[in-house]
């Protein structure tokens, strides 16, 4: 069994190395999450005296 486990992976490698070489652009493969900038709440007479 681990003969099999060791040339099963030197096998996945030899085949993934041609993949590696010709360099997959992986600057899209996250999406770019840009947040606006939060709108500030205009104050109202209850948020400014908060003891009532």
């Amino acid at each position: 069994m681990r003969t099999f486990i060791t040339a099963a992976l030197l096998t996945a490698t030899v085949l993934s190395a041609p993949a590696m070489a010709f360099s997959v652009p992986t600057n899209n493969l996250i999406p770019n999450l840009s947040f606006l900038e939060p709108v500030q709440e205009p104050a109202t007479q209850s948020q400014t005296k908060p003891g009532k």
